[in-house]
């Protein structure tokens, strides 16, 4: 590890994201701890390249710092572009769009490799790496809600992929507002796939029963998470008990939670059954 001029470090030939994003976090916590991972760089003809770490070094750069502690390595530009994709994907920076070109850049506009060679070098599943490609083939403004806004997922969003451009922006806003599950999205898509424009939105007829079937399972879920989580505090207060008329309270307490836990697990049951 060296200590190198922040002058004569520059950012990445290649970059994967759109902009470094907010320091507002990352500035402070340099500034109380110190910079607690180096950056990572490569030679270049006019001094050094950002490798990993981008970020880390535009911090320091705000902060005044001079020098800035890196490790030189000799990398290649497929070699940089790799490692500072891996970088990301393990620190989880990137949102999925930013995934999808990085991804479809190395293989269409670069020419390093096809999907199955990329998914190799970075550790992911040709799936995993092929899913996020073909995100980019959704509109524009649906892919906007997958990365800055991140009002729906890309799993969700998946099932979206082979439906026309205008049935995902309608379906999208709806799956936003109602906050849609991915097994509920696959079956509205299955419905208009199905049925083309009879009904227009198939997603009205689910919202009727089916919505409301939904929302009561969400309450049970949260019921019955809240039930655990007391049943959890009492036995952990029962071990620490000594007297025992107030250890048999507590006893019945457990026995109690214990039957409204089964309860309301059959009576959810009995909501999926319909």
């Amino acid at each position: 590890m060296e200590e190198l001029e922040v002058h004569t470090i520059h950012p990445p030939k290649y970059s994967l994201r759109k902009d470094i994003g907010q320091l507002d976090e990352l500035i402070p916590s340099i500034e109380e701890k110190g910079l607690l991972e180096p950056i990572v760089v490569r030679p270049v003809e006019d001094g050094f390249e950002v490798v990993a770490g981008h970020r880390r070094l535009e911090a320091c750069k705000r902060l005044g710092w001079r020098k800035i502690p890196c490790h030189i390595i000799e990398l290649d530009d497929r070699e940089a572009y790799e490692a500072s994709l891996i970088e990301n994907l393990q620190h989880k920076t990137l949102d999925p769009i930013e995934e999808a070109l990085a991804f479809k850049r190395y293989v269409d506009e670069y020419g390093w490799g096809g999907m199955s060679e990329l998914a190799r070098r970075i550790g992911k599943s040709v799936q995993y790496v092929s899913s996020r490609i073909k995100l980019l083939s959704l509109p524009q403004d649906v892919q906007d809600k997958i990365s800055r806004r991140r009002e729906i997922s890309p799993s969700i969003a998946q099932e979206l992929i082979n439906l026309e451009a205008d049935k995902v922006r309608e379906l999208t806003q709806v799956i936003v507002e109602k906050r849609l599950t991915r097994r509920e999205v696959r079956k509205i898509v299955k419905r208009i796939k199905e049925h083309g424009e009879d009904p227009p939105y198939p997603w009205q007829v689910y919202s009727n029963t089916e919505m409301e079937g939904r929302r009561m399972e969400r309450a049970l879920n949260k019921c019955i998470a809240a039930l655990k989580t007391c049943l959890y505090r009492v036995n952990e207060i029962i071990d620490d008990v000594e007297d025992w008329t107030v250890k048999e309270t507590l006893w019945q307490c457990r026995e109690s939670l214990n039957e409204q836990i089964d309860n309301l697990i059959k009576m959810k049951k009995k909501v999926n059954k319909h």
